[in-house]
Order: C-alpha cells, then sequence, then structure tokens
C-alpha cells in the first residue's frame, strides 16, 4: 500500500469531487454554520420581525422556510401570494441571515387533492389517501408533477436569483412515511414499464425471478403487480420485492431530479440545491442524487425513545449511528450536513423523553467533527396547535424564552465562530490518523435482500454493520462509508460486512486490492448470493472462498432463549443470529473456534496473506459486537498499524485542523491530548455529553 502521507494527500485530492460550485458556497474557513426551521406562516405577522432579530441573537447564521406552506404560496388554483415570504426573507437579511427555500411539494393544497384525487396515494390495502395530513400525494403522477413543476416555476422565477437565497431544499424526507410504495395505477404501470426495460422480454423476467418456483411464471408484463402482502397467502417472491425496491428508490431520485431540473433553469449554479434524506430511511437511496446536489443533507433525532447504545442512550442518542451518517453522507460527493436536529424533546416516538444535559451541544460539535458544513434546527419555536405540539423548540411556548436545548445551539454557534479565528488552512492530517483510514462498503441492495429474508427473526442489518463501525470507532479510525463506485486503493483498510450480493468484478477487485496491500475483512453472509438475489450454483458462497482461504462447511442459526459460545484464545464470547462453520485451507491461519454446539471446536473466523495484504473473514455476529472488535482490532495490530483504546461510544475524530472528542458513554473520559496540544473547548477530563476540542501544535 501508499505510504501514509501519499495516503492523506490522495484522500485530500478525491474528496474534492463536490467541485468548486460546492466549495463557494460552503468556504473551508467558515467550518460550519448553524441555523434554524422557521413557520412565518405559522405565526401572526407581527412577531416576524421580532423572531428573526431573536434568531440572530441567538447567534444563528440562517433561517430555513416553506416546505409546508403551499396552501398559503397558492391559496387556489393559479393564483400566487408570495408576500409574506417576501417580507421574512427581507426580514432575514436585515438580520444578516441567509435563506434556505424550500419547495412545498410535500404538503399539496386541500383545493389541488379535491379537483384531482387521483394525486392522492393508494397504500397496500387499496385504500386512497386523504388530505389532513403530510406526504399524502403520490409523486409518480403526472398530474400532480404538473402542478409541483407550476409552483417551482414560480418560486425560482421569483427567487432563484436572489442572492438573499443561499439555497434550496426540495420537498420534505421523502416518503410515504411506512406506507410505501404507493400501489395507485401509475405507480403499477411505471413498476412494469421500469420492467420491461430491464428484463426486454417475460422470458427474462421469468428465469432472473425464479418464476419456475410455485408456477409463477407470467406471460405479459401487464399480469405484473408491485409486490403487496396484502394480496398474497404466503411468502412473496424476494427477488419481484427486490426489484420493486429498486423501482421505488428510482423513482424517489427521478422526482428530485425533476425538481432540480426546473430551479437550475433559474438558479443556475448561483444558489446550492439539496434534499433532507432520512438519515435511517432505507426506502430512498440517496447515492442515487449524490451528483446532482451541491451538498448532501440528511435528518437525526437522536433521542425519540429509542435505546441506543449503553444505559444512556436513550438520553444521549446513538453514537454509531450518528457518526456513520456522517461518514456515508459525507462520503457520497465529498459534502455533507445535517438539515433537521432535534433541539430537545420529540413528540413523535412510542416514548418521548428528555435529552440528556447537554447531549443537544454535544450532537452539534459530533455533527461539526463529522464534517457537516451545516446544521438546521427543528425548529425555533414550539408549536401551539397541530400534531407536533409537544415538540420542543429553540424557543418555548411563549416564542421568546429559548429552551435548554436552544441555548445548547446558541452555545455551539458561538463556539463554531470562535474556533474559525483558530482555522488554519494548511493543516494536514496527522500521519497516525491518516494511516489507518478505513473503508466500509454499504449497499442499500444488500440491506434490502437481507431484510427480505432474515432467516432469524432477530437478525439486525444495520445493527451487524454498526458492529464492525464502532469497533472501527473504538481504535480512533476515521472511516469512510462508501458505495462500489468509489476507489478501494486510497484505503489501508476496507470492512465489507455482511455483503451478500457479489458478482465477480467486485470480488476480482477485493482480490486485488489486497494483493497490492491493502487489509481486507469480510463479515458472516457476505457472497451468498448474486445480483438477481439466486444463491450460487456452487459451493456455499462460492465466490468468496478462494479469497478467504477456507470453505464454509454451513451456518447455524439459534431460536431464543438459546445462545452459542464463540472464542478468541481464552476469552469467550455470545452469539445468536448467525455462525458460519468454516474449514480453513492450507496457510489461512483460524482466528476463533465454537465452544459449544454438536461443532464445538470448529472454525468461525480465519486470515490470510494474499500478496501484500490480508484478508480477514469473521463468519458470526455476536450478541454485543465485543467479539467483531476483538477481531478487528487484531487486523489492525497484524498490519502493525497504532490504534487508539477508546471507550465504545467515545468518538474522537479530526477535521480542518481540529480534533473533536464527543462522549456517548455513561462515564467520564480521557481525551488522547497530545502533549503539548492547544485544548480550546472543555478538557482533558470529558464528562457524559461533554466536548473536547484540541489543536495539536
Amino acid at each position: 500500500m501508499k505510504t501514509a502521507p501519499f495516503l492523506a494527500t490522495l484522500w485530500t485530492f478525491l474528496f474534492t469531487i463536490s467541485g468548486s460550485a460546492a466549495t463557494n458556497h460552503f468556504p473551508a474557513a467558515d467550518l460550519m454554520r448553524i441555523g434554524v426551521y422557521y413557520y412565518p406562516e405559522a405565526w401572526p405577522s407581527n412577531q416576524w420581525a421580532r423572531d428573526m432579530a431573536n434568531i440572530r441573537k441567538l447567534n444563528f447564521e440562517f433561517v430555513h422556510m416553506g416546505e409546508f406552506a403551499w396552501a398559503f404560496m397558492e391559496p387556489r388554483e393559479g393564483r400566487f401570494d408570495f408576500a409574506w415570504l417576501d417580507r421574512n426573507i427581507e426580514l432575514a437579511a436585515e438580520q444578516g441571515l441567509k435563506v434556505i427555500l424550500c419547495t412545498p411539494s410535500p404538503a399539496p393544497p386541500v383545493w389541488l387533492v379535491k379537483m384531482h384525487p387521483e394525486v392522492l396515494m393508494v397504500d397496500a390495502k387499496g385504500r386512497r389517501m386523504q388530505h389532513g395530513t403530510r406526504q399524502q400525494a403520490c409523486w409518480s403522477v403526472p398530474r400532480y408533477r404538473k402542478y409541483v413543476g407550476r409552483i417551482i416555476n414560480e418560486l425560482g422565477r421569483r427567487y432563484g436569483k436572489d442572492p438573499r437565497v443561499w439555497g434550496w431544499q426540495l420537498d420534505n424526507e421523502l416518503s410515504h412515511y411506512g406506507k410505501e410504495p404507493c400501489y395507485c395505477d401509475v405507480c403499477q404501470d411505471k413498476f412494469r414499464a421500469w420492467l420491461k426495460k430491464k428484463y426486454g422480454s417475460i422470458e427474462n423476467l421469468n428465469r432472473d425471478w425464479g418464476n419456475a418456483f410455485w408456477s409463477q411464471r407470467y406471460q405479459n408484463f401487464d399480469q405484473i403487480r408491485i409486490p403487496n402482502r396484502e394480496e398474497l397467502v404466503a411468502q412473496w417472491n424476494e427477488h419481484s420485492v427486490l426489484d420493486a425496491q429498486r423501482w421505488f428508490a428510482e423513482e424517489a431520485a427521478d422526482y428530485l431530479r425533476f425538481q432540480t431540473a426546473i430551479l437550475r433553469e433559474y438558479c443556475g449554479d448561483r444558489q446550492w440545491v439539496t434534499h433532507n434524506f432520512m438519515h435511517a430511511f432505507d426506502r430512498v437511496n440517496p447515492v442515487l442524487n449524490a451528483k446532482d446536489f451541491e451538498i448532501m443533507t440528511w435528518t437525526i433525532y437522536p433521542a425519540h425513545g429509542n435505546l441506543n447504545e449503553g444505559p444512556l442512550g436513550f438520553r444521549l442518542g446513538g453514537a454509531a449511528a450518528m457518526s456513520f451518517a456522517h461518514d456515508f453522507f459525507r462520503s457520497m460527493n465529498g459534502t455533507q450536513g445535517i438539515m433537521e436536529l432535534q433541539p430537545g424533546q420529540v413528540n413523535w416516538g412510542e416514548v418521548n423523553p428528555q435529552p440528556y444535559p447537554g447531549a443537544v451541544h454535544m450532537w452539534l460539535m459530533r455533527a461539526f467533527a463529522g464534517g457537516s458544513k451545516l446544521v438546521c434546527t427543528y425548529r425555533y419555536r414550539q408549536p401551539l396547535f397541530g400534531a407536533e405540539q409537544y415538540h420542543y423548540g429553540v424557543v418555548g411556548t411563549d416564542g421568546v424564552t429559548p429552551s435548554t436545548g436552544g441555548e445548547q445551539y446558541s452555545q455551539a454557534a458561538r463556539e463554531i465562530q470562535m474556533l474559525r479565528k483558530h482555522y488554519q488552512p494548511d493543516a494536514k492530517e496527522p500521519v497516525a490518523y491518516a494511516a489507518r483510514r478505513t473503508a466500509l462498503l454499504y449497499n442499500f441492495e444488500n440491506r434490502w435482500d437481507i431484510d427480505n429474508h432474515k432467516q432469524n427473526v432477530r437478525w439486525d442489518t444495520m445493527g451487524h454493520i454498526f458492529k464492525h463501525y464502532r469497533a472501527l470507532k473504538r481504535l480512533g479510525c476515521p472511516v469512510d462509508v462508501i458505495t462500489e463506485d468509489k476507489d478501494f486503493s486510497p484505503y489501508p483498510f476496507l470492512v465489507a460486512p455482511a455483503y451478500q450480493l457479489v458478482d465477480a468484478n467486485l470480488v476480482q477487485r477485493w482480490k486485488e486490492y489486497a494483493e497490492n496491500g491493502g487489509h481486507l475483512v469480510l463479515t458472516c453472509r457476505t457472497g451468498l448470493k448474486d445480483r438477481r438475489g439466486h444463491l450460487w450454483e456452487a459451493p456455499w458462497a462460492g465466490p468468496i472462498l478462494d479469497l478467504i482461504g477456507a470453505g464454509i462447511s454451513f451456518y447455524d442459526t439459534l431460536p431464543a432463549p438459546h445462545t452459542g459460545k464463540v472464542a478468541v484464545g481464552d476469552r469467550t464470547y455470545d452469539w445468536v443470529t448467525w455462525a458460519d462453520v468454516l474449514q480453513p485451507s492450507e496457510g489461512t491461519t483460524p482466528l476463533a473456534t465454537y465452544k459449544d454446539q454438536y461443532y464445538a471446536g470448529g472454525i468461525a473466523a480465519v486470515t490470510r496473506k494474499l500478496g501484500r495484504g490480508t484478508v480477514t473473514y469473521v463468519g458470526v455476529d455476536s450478541v454485543d459486537g465485543q467479539f467483531e472488535a476483538d477481531l478487528i482490532r487484531g487486523v489492525f495490530e497484524r498490519a502493525g498499524v497504532a490504534v487508539e483504546q477508546l471507550a465504545d461510544g467515545f468518538i474522537v475524530d479530526w477535521r480542518d485542523g481540529f480534533w473533536v472528542a464527543t462522549n456517548f458513554t455513561d462515564k467520564e473520559q480521557r481525551a488522547p491530548i497530545r502533549e503539548g496540544a492547544k485544548v480550546l473547548i472543555g478538557s482533558a477530563d470529558v464528562p457524559i455529553a461533554g466536548v473536547t476540542v484540541w489543536q495539536d501544535q
């Protein structure tokens, strides 16, 4: 492999791919801008000026408006009213606030859906959705796109050259909030057309869908419907489901491109364009739009009743989920930010606890550490009415008094302004940090295919991926969550967890990567199927067996309450959901063995040298991830690369010359500050929900 300094230089070059447009909109010296959602349509006009002034006093630098305001922009068909929006843009500019405007397509006005009810989506039970919430329209319906296009044209003409408008958000968290896909006649026809284009003939489709099974063969494309559990007696055809998931994701991406193309006619590259993808939503694939936007933005609500890691995870949020999302969205085109981050309690979880004191500030500084160019909080004012009354705002129900979270936003904004004064444009990524840079290979289609047939109800695909990601962060690794279109060679280490769908080209790339000095880690469920989702007509996981230097005799899973045991040396770990029993080839070194079940003594993990690199195969999904963490550490130790020894949930990253430590654990942690470093925020002892920022001197 290349030397660490060369890797750092190559890394910097590769991730300037967002181009001069992104650089112009998000200058490096700005570090990160913090802003706020504001809904002028919800408040009396005599409060607008006061609110904008107070937003500025709290150190925010931009406001976000308009995504749910279609009924105010176009109160009747063809009658547009932007006077209220003009006034708020003016008020924002008077305070020195940049403006993000949104296309209002997630919330169509009632006159539109009553005039054209066919624009409303149809759910799995055949029910047409109705007015009274959001995201009830089907974005595939041409008539709906016509009306969406018209309102975007009006917005583009009016604001596309307005220097006060910084950028645009398209729609809002594109989805149907768990009711996707739409099953209307338009979607059925579009799915059939997509299949016909992909397969060319019904014979090809029957082959790739395995329709010889259960007499499922089709005679023509018109006979096909979007897979729907409500219409099926028994298990569905997994190949048809995988294609439906691909189609739905591509249809969503096309809808965003449709909106982007209209705005570009007016704003060109003077203003940036993005969409706020939900970080954990797997039905829309943001990778498909990475080349369409200057910045990839996403939404996250770290504490919404989810348990996360550790006893305080429900208040602190999930360290792995938040950090992983940064590394995923940043790696798409080099520029990312958070478009929605909670300022306190939310309203929509099954349970909605208070965040831990300081957690909001910690999330903001984790965003900074993860490379975010912007963070926007949802929302400025706590609503007094509507479906989200209990959702905290930056200010409380009186409209003026900052909430605890609002104070933490203001604190973080002040700190970012201070850090700008210490920004060093020529700062180089530390050599030791660059030496452990790791790529984690991720693919939505793998996730879909595994989740379509887990084989154990307790299997958790993202949980499995997070076990390896958390292991890497405990070692202090900078991680990029990449897709197959990226070059593997800049990375000393490459991890591909549960990478089920493969082809000969990918396996060859893995082989060449290791031969050229890379350290490759593959895990259970990798290489089991081809891209169609078919098992190989070969030994189990046939394409990767030569690569890993072992055969796979069989795999096992256990029902509750049973737990299996696997050991590395004298240390024993629990497993439940998946265990491959391996047969190492000559020259392959066993790393772990099973301690119980009828195959006690069988091999659970192996490693081998390949060319100038190594290949390690981890055949077990453990209960708590410690097994994976210890094996990953061994990969780095055998490679002779120095690592940190950080607690799970204590994350340390380097960005633009700054080291940032954030403590998501339930105990005070010690930051790995080198002698002579200058501490800018916090101290070497980092409390729960604490943050420390320092610079090497």
